[in-house]
């Protein structure tokens, strides 16, 4: 006998595929106007070609840029894990006075508007000499990626149970050698997905490049900024499409790494 599919279910299942339509639809257009061989931002193209990839592969400009991105976004990824997950791990085992004040301050920048964040970060590198520097952006983009480390590992360290940690300690391992073998497996998935979205976060800033970048310092957001407002570039459809598909290959990445060292469920017995 069939079952049948109550309407609230087929409901709740057709306004869930609406709404992923909804926001796919824009990628995909993007997608395929970027596969358009004129310049007219037609879809669905009337004639498919790769000249808009040929062209950004062609620049320069756009090469630079997109380096100077990736090289940021894994410098940021290894700082914030760095220094987050240790963070993270004092947050979620320890117990000190001013505690909260302490986990305010750390995950302030995820609730800080970017714009006032660029214009604390121009004041204080300014005198610096920062300001145009890679390494500037990197010390920037390091601050409003680690809270999202924090938030991430320290909930999975709250989650496991901290005396599988304390076993380790009284069979005689240091604090060093418990942590690396004990506390940060445990919470492996958790870091790889921290470490993937500090990349994006980074990865995709703009506001920060456009008030401490420079001719040195131009990321790739940036140059697709710059492109939006003083020229029309058909190979900006190009470098959206790609941006996309990084996004999407860097959470899938981060998902499977996470599901291939995530430990098997105890049976119950």
């Amino acid at each position: 006998m069939s079952r049948r599919i109550a309407p609230g279910r087929l409901a709740l299942w057709a306004y869930g595929l609406l709404v992923v339509v909804f926001l796919l639809a824009p990628i995909v257009i993007i997608a395929g106007v970027s596969f358009d061989h004129s310049t007219l931002f037609e879809f669905p193209p009337k004639q498919w070609s790769l000249r808009w990839y040929a062209t950004l592969f062609a620049s320069r400009e756009w090469r630079e840029a997109f380096l100077l991105s990736l090289w940021l976004a894994a410098g940021v990824t290894f700082l914030s894990l760095l220094f987050g997950v240790p963070a993270a791990y004092a947050l979620a085992r320890g117990r000190f006075p001013g505690q909260a004040a302490v986990e305010f301050f750390l995950v302030s920048p995820i609730v800080v508007p970017v714009i006032v964040l660029a214009l604390g970060f121009y004041v204080l590198f300014a005198p610096l000499g920062l300001v145009g520097r890679p390494s500037g952006l990197l010390l920037a983009h390091t601050v409003i990626a680690m809270p999202v480390v924090i938030v991430i590992v320290r909930a999975a360290f709250r989650r496991t149970d901290p005396k599988i940690e304390l076993a380790a300690r009284a069979c005689g391992a240091s604090f060093g050698r418990m942590f690396w073998h004990v506390a940060l497996p445990a919470v492996r998935p958790a870091v790889i997905s921290g470490g993937a979205f500090a990349f994006l976060t980074s990865f995709d800033e703009v506001v920060l490049a456009l008030f401490l970048g420079g001719p040195q310092a131009a990321t790739l957001p940036k140059r697709i900024w710059e492109a939006v407002k003083f020229e029309l570039d058909p190979s900006l459809t190009a470098i959206s499409t790609l941006l996309a598909v990084l996004t999407i290959a860097v959470l899938v990445v981060a998902e499977f790494a996470g599901r291939r060292r995530r430990p098997p469920a105890a049976k119950e017995s």
